[in-house]
Parts: C-alpha cells; structure tokens; sequence
C-alpha cells in the first residue's frame, strides 16, 4: 500500500495539513499524525453496547496507545519488497502500535511470538489464537485494530542509527562483525607493530546476543621479530531503546587468557593497548577475570545529522605475576553525518599498567575517524581512524583501517 493505513488511507495527514503526503514528509510524522488521528476516531465511537470491563480495557488501550504515539519509537519495514508495510516487530527490536498494545497485557513473548509468524501481515491476515484470545478482551474490534495498524516504510538510504567509532568500545548495540588492521608509529623504539583487531556481535530480534573480540599484533622492522595474541574478550551484550531518540546498551562477559607472553611480546601488549584504552585489559598478559560496560547513545536529540555516545565500564582480572586489579574505563565520541561520510571524535580513557611493575594510573586517548556508509542495509562500512595516546606527548599515533559489517 501507498498510504500509512489500509482502512483510512492518509486522510490523518490531509486533515492535519490540508495536503497529501510527499516523500520529503518524516516517516515517524506521517506515523504520530496517523496514531493520533485514530485515537481521536475511537474516543469519539460510542461505547453503550459493551459491557463495564470492555469499556475498562478499551479506555486503557486508548492510553496506552496515546502513550506509543508520544514516545515516537516505530519500526521499520526491514526487507519486505512493498516499500510500506505492517511491521509487528522490526530486526531492532522496535514494535508496530498494535503489537505494542497486546505486549502490555500478554507479555513480550506473546508479541514476539506472533511476529515469528506474521511480521509482515495485515490484522485480517493474522491467524493467531494469541491475537483472537486478546482482542476478545482489549475492548477493540478487529476492524478497529486494522485503523491503528500502520503501514511503515524504510528507505533505501536509511542511515543505521548511531556512528561505528574506532576508539571506543565495538559493542554498539547492533549486530556487526569487523576486521580492523593498523600500524602504531612508536618514536620511542624500532619497528611498527601492526595489529588486526577482530570483533563481532550477534544480537536477536529481543536486542540480546553474544559477542567476541580479539587481536593479533606484530612487530615488523626490528632486529627482534614479536608477535603477540590479545586475551579474549567473550560474553552477551543487550540493547534496547529508552527514549525515541536514545538506545542503551548493556554487556558483561569473561577475559580468559590466551597463554604465556614473553617480554618481548609482553612490551609489545602495552604499545598496543595505547591504541584503544577501553581495551587495554586486553593486553595485559594472561589477564583472567570479568568485565561489564554500558553505552548510551542519543541519535537525534543533539542534531538531526549528529549523534553522541557515552561509555562507562569496569574490568577486573588478575594478570600473571600480579594481585587482582579493577580497571575502570570511560568514552565519548560525537558522530556528524554528511551522506555519504560519517565523521567522528572521540576520547576514552582506562585505568591500567603498563607493565607488570608499573604503577596502575589512568591512561587517555584521542581519536577521529571517518567512514564511508553506503545506502541500504547489512552493507558494509570502511573507515579510517587515527588516534594519539595523550598522556605520550605525541609520541605514539596510530593510524587504522577497518571493514564493518553492521546488521
């Protein structure tokens, strides 16, 4: 269908603007007119002909979607070949207005349970014991629930929300997998350690998954060749929205240690780690312990072309040859966006030491990158980032390259 409703057309729309609708009109306008304009409609219908507890349900169906329609969280058709379509539940995680109303008295195993079935499907499509059962008691006619029921549109340029930053840490609420080599110009010693970072995450349609990450780094153009292999970084990582505009990400997850370093190597680690503090754990030769983070990223309240991330994060381990330590770590990064190009700035700091008998004290970074995000979705993105340990009076820089894949 063209319009945002199978029953009622656009006329939400031209009763609020006096015109129909254009492709330069906001989806999520052409989406809160339409909620609006029904629950006008429906508060309108008389109610004499049912019984005390269908008025109840439907007076606090009413609000709830009054609720929905405020909060401004719709989903996205993701891959159905009509450019407008009923969506129950999108890949993110975001559900459609009817959806959103039987998950308030049925639970969210119930929503998702029919969006297993019928993502894509009108009302009068869904053959589902779940819906029939509920409708029965929602104080809402079928005919009633195809008038909310939108069709929602996803184009073909739709930028993934959020920037894929370099410093901070991967996990960013999407699905990704991510190949990133560099080289980390060290003028305090011979040679460029090169390194090549590998990190990837899984996340389901309820935002929760598991995730990896690890990193190979060699020494090349020295008298003494090193190489060394980063602990690995395994655990689950889950995201959900909080406000229209804002996602929060949450994961925890286990270092385990990938065996013995040699000083070598061990020297190499703590070049490295210079790169990305928030990572730094990482080098620390056989870390062994736990670590958990949380993200907030706002997507449209700072500029319609902006977004800003927050990090926070603590690690606990316990590397070879030393006592337990806690590492807190902290990141922020601004994304601007200029289609096709991402660019970002950022800084993140952690508390760790550089070497087994050095003191733990906090060490920063700076970084920019930018990134080249294509149109369409599951696309990949390459960028280019450069960051410059602060606390090194630009002694080390490094220059990194990487090819993501976000979903």
């Amino acid at each position: 269908m063209d319009s945002v409703n199978l029953v009622l057309g656009d006329a939400s729309f031209q009763a609020r603007f006096g015109r129909a609708p254009t492709a330069h009109d906001p989806e999520d306008l052409r989406i809160r007119v339409h909620l609006e304009y029904v629950l006008e409609l429906l508060r309108q219908r008389p109610t004499a002909h049912r019984t005390p507890a269908e008025r109840a349900a439907r007076a606090r169906n009413l609000e709830r979607l009054a609720a929905y329609a405020r909060a401004g969280v719709f989903p996205r058709n993701d891959d159905h070949p009509d450019a407008r379509r009923p969506t129950f539940i999108d890949s993110r995680g975001r559900i459609c207005a009817v959806g959103y109303l039987l998950e308030q008295d049925l639970g969210r195993g119930a929503a998702e349970a029919i969006a297993a079935d019928f993502k894509y499907a009108f009302i009068r499509e869904i053959d589902s014991p779940l819906l029939t059962r509920w409708a029965a008691t929602a104080g809402l006619d079928r005919e009633e629930l195809e008038m909310i029921q939108p069709g929602y549109y996803s184009p073909d340029d739709e930028v993934p929300y959020g920037a894929f930053f370099s410093l901070l840490d991967p996990l960013a609420g999407r699905g990704h997998l991510s190949l990133a080599p560099g080289f980390l110009f060290d003028g305090r010693g011979d040679g460029v350690p090169v390194r090549f970072d590998l990190s990837m995450a899984f996340l389901g349609r309820c935002g929760l998954g598991p995730y990896a990450a690890v990193a190979l780094t060699k020494l090349t153009g020295a008298p003494q060749a090193a190489s060394a292999l980063s602990n690995l970084d395994v655990g689950l990582a889950w995201a959900r929205v909080v406000l229209a505009d804002t996602w929060l990400v949450l994961h925890g997850g286990l270092l385990l240690p990938t065996g013995d370093e040699d000083e070598v190597g061990a020297a190499l680690n703590s070049a490295v780690a210079a790169m990305r503090p928030t990572q730094a754990v990482l080098f620390q030769p056989g870390a062994l312990g736990g670590r958990v983070g949380t993200s907030l990223l706002l997507t449209g309240s700072v500029c319609d072309t902006c977004s800003l991330r927050l990090d926070a994060g603590l690690d606990g381990y316990s590397p070879f040859a030393s006592s337990f330590q806690l590492s807190p770590r902290w990141g922020a990064g601004v994304a601007y966006r200029h289609a096709p190009f991402v660019a970002t700035l950022e800084v993140a700091g952690a508390r760790y030491a550089e070497t087994t008998s050095s003191k733990s004290e906090f060490h920063h970074s700076l970084g920019s990158s930018l990134r080249l995000v294509p149109k369409g979705r599951n696309s990949l993105l390459p960028g280019v980032s450069v960051s410059v340990p602060l606390e090194d009076r630009l002694q080390r820089w490094f220059l990194g390259f990487d090819v993501t894949l976000r979903h």
